[in-house]
């Protein structure tokens, strides 16, 4: 049976963190989707196609990622698609007390849902989202992390 997991986020945008958290999870799955979801408690500073684009162009040279674009809750994208496994990145203590609560949640709308949670590698502990939007807003080239 093929291992096909779920890679949730606004991925506003997509960064180098995103991508290592992709690449380490694409070689424990046979299948990673990428979803790029809207969040209605966010402003993006990318579209939704963009961000997509954006992940594509970083995945690739990892032909079982693929991306696609989500509207609603996660788990309701999983049970779709009867997906059981979502994979997310935990750069810090408080990421993975929110993400810890997050598992259980999605555990108690889809029952068997399980939630895998990478490290970031200490290279990408300072890269954020935040960090590259701010970045740009300010006209500075944030290339590299992203």
């Amino acid at each position: 049976m093929e291992r096909i997991a779920v890679f949730a986020g606004s991925f506003d945008p997509f960064t180098v963190g995103h991508k290592d958290v992709a690449e380490r999870a694409c070689a424990l799955f046979d299948k990673l989707i990428i979803l790029i979801a809207n969040n209605i408690n966010k402003k993006t500073h990318f579209s939704t196609e963009e961000r997509a684009e954006l992940a594509k162009k970083a995945m690739a040279n990892f032909p079982q990622a693929s991306v696609e674009i989500w509207d609603g809750l996660t788990v309701d994208y999983l049970q779709k698609n009867g997906i059981k496994f979502l994979v997310r990145g935990v750069r810090r203590a408080s990421d993975l007390e929110w993400e810890q609560a997050v598992a259980w949640n999605n555990a108690k709308l889809l029952p068997g849902t399980e939630t895998v949670l990478l490290s970031s590698k200490p290279e990408h502990l300072s890269v954020s989202s935040s960090l590259v939007r701010e970045l740009l807003k300010l006209g500075k080239d944030a290339r590299e992390f992203f």
